[in-house]
Parts: C-alpha cells; sequence; structure tokens
C-alpha cells in the first residue's frame, strides 16, 4: 500500500505512522505526544483554510498545524482495526 501525508489522509480512519520526517527537536516532541513510527492513531479533523489536523492517540486529542503533519507518513487502515485510541 502506498502511504500518504497525514495532511492528506481521510478522517475517522484507523490510520497507522509509517514515518516521520522532521528535524531532531519536532521528532522528540512528537514523540513525547506519543506519535511514533507504528503507532495507531485516528485523525478527526482537517481544520479549513489551512488550519490544524486534529488527531487522537491514547485517548488524547492533538492539534498539529498542517506543516507538522504533512511530514507525517501513515498508512490507512480503515475498518481492520477496532480498537479505542
Amino acid at each position: 500500500m502506498r502511504f500518504i501525508e497525514l495532511s492528506k489522509a481521510p478522517c475517522n480512519e484507523t490510520l497507522e505512522v509509517k514515518a516521520i520526517y522532521s528535524d531532531i527537536d519536532w521528532g522528540k516532541r512528537l514523540e513525547s505526544m506519543g506519535i511514533r513510527k507504528g503507532r495507531h492513531m485516528r485523525k478527526i479533523a482537517n481544520q479549513p483554510f489551512g488550519g490544524p489536523v486534529v488527531i487522537e492517540v491514547d485517548s488524547m486529542k492533538i492539534s498539529l498545524s498542517r506543516n507538522i503533519a504533512e511530514k507525517i507518513e501513515v498508512e490507512v487502515l480503515g475498518d481492520r482495526l477496532h480498537k479505542s485510541f
């Protein structure tokens, strides 16, 4: 399957993080929020007009700038995973 940017992923689908392309500081910050390679998450919303992307990881809602969301590659798992985030 092809991977897509988090900013372009569909909402309300199960996603798996495949790669994070950021500098070390942002990589550490994302990891501290639970966003790391292999992790499952759900994209809740894409705010309009270049606004943030809202995701859910470990029952936490996290808002990421669109620039950061574009540096996270995910695979859409869809309904293959029935799990609470």
